[in-house]
């Protein structure tokens, strides 16, 4: 008889949690409970397990029981995004980005390497492209004339692609960080805008009217030659390399809301990548991890799906508005504009440092506590 083949009651709720089927997996879950009452595993496996069925309260225990037991699977960041999201609180601290004198912050772009943001911002009501460290110390304005929008670091980190509007209408910039050089990418009379740049940095995909209807192209920086991407009568916008370059996320219409889809670079193999009743717009695919922008907890908050398991976890929690979406090549920064009042606002999330663990228990004792109350 071969015992080697015998899986334990964990090893099966762990290939249920994987498969998604959350029932069966509690219920190997118990009897792993019964056999091994001390292995934080089995109660690790219970949080993600009640927290994909959205049991609120029987997560928060099992997390508690975790805690209890001096495991340090209570820091494990995933869990704490699900317990995060179930009690409104959000998962990562978020910094503003403090630009002196410069009153609205629309869009920044990250940079590789965590030094520099492209970042678009206006001191009255013209906006220019500004070269800024975190701390908010601006080491350039790199944008000459009109309206300036739309920045997108390369990231080979050697070119700023940028929309203006200097010579009448929405053009493609490209500014070279080497020779302080500015050369017009497009030159047209429609309006070309959202541009993001390949991996290699010798493409954009960027989004155009020239058509009729707002659609997706692709143009090379050295020839400017261009290719359509996508050909129908609906919006579609936000294109944005993934990091291998090879694909394109994006943004459309096409199915009544703003749902996300997927090409090939060439414009081949549309596929529907995240989808839901809500809006659902403005992706970036980092690795395994799809950032977007929704109103599917009914305000635009700022969200993260990592592919793989399907795991989706709400970055942003508040009573603003939260716009503008863009990830670092590691996918360990997170740049966002906030709509605080009449401005807009700058923030930065540092998605390698989580909420200390300790501000989520306390958080999970009180809402158990008014829940026993209830």
């Amino acid at each position: 008889m071969n015992r080697c083949s015998h899986k334990s009651d964990l090893q099966k709720s762990l290939e249920a949690l994987n498969q998604g089927e959350y029932a069966q997996a509690i219920k190997s879950l118990n009897r792993a409970a019964a056999k091994e009452p001390a292995n934080p595993q089995v109660y690790y496996g219970f949080c993600i397990a009640y927290a994909n069925l959205d049991s609120i309260t029987q997560t928060l225990r099992y997390y508690l029981k975790l805690n209890d037991l001096g495991s340090n699977l209570k820091d494990d960041i995933s869990l704490k995004g699900f317990i995060a999201n179930f009690l409104k609180i959000e998962p990562y601290p978020s910094s503003p980005i403090p630009m002196k004198k410069i009153r609205n912050q629309f869009k920044g772009s990250p940079a590789p390497g965590h030094e520099l943001i492209a970042v678009a911002a206006a001191k009255l009501d013209v906006a220019d492209i500004y070269l800024v460290k975190y701390d908010g110390e601006i080491i350039k304005k790199i944008s000459k004339g009109g309206m300036n929008t739309d920045p997108d670091f390369a990231m080979t980190g050697d070119k700023v692609v940028y929309v203006s509007n200097r010579d009448g209408d929405d053009e493609l910039y490209v500014y070279d960080l080497k020779t302080e050089q500015t050369v017009k990418l497009t030159d047209n009379k429609f309006q070309d805008n959202s541009p993001s740049v390949s991996p290699d940095g010798k493409e954009v995909v960027y989004v155009s009217d020239m058509d009729g209807t707002w659609e997706i192209y692709r143009i090379n920086l050295i020839s400017k030659k261009i290719a359509r991407l996508t050909s129908n009568k609906y919006w579609d916008g936000f294109p944005s390399f993934t990091s291998d370059g090879a694909w394109v996320v994006f943004s459309s219409s096409r199915n009544g809301s703003d749902d996300i889809y997927t090409m090939r670079a060439d414009g081949t193999e549309t596929r529907v990548l995240y989808a839901s009743k809500a809006d659902d717009t403005d992706p970036h695919l980092v690795g395994d991890n799809l950032f977007f922008r929704s109103t599917r907890d009914g305000e635009w908050e700022i969200y993260r799906m990592t592919m793989k398991n399907k795991l989706l976890v709400r970055l942003t929690n508040n009573s603003v508005l939260d716009w503008n979406p863009r990830v670092s090549k590691d996918g360990l920064r997170l740049l966002l504009s906030r709509k605080i009042g009449n401005r807009w606002q700058l923030y930065f999330i540092n998605l390698a440092s989580s909420i200390p663990s300790e501000v989520v228990l306390q958080a999970v004792n009180t809402y158990l506590m008014t829940d026993r109350k209830n």
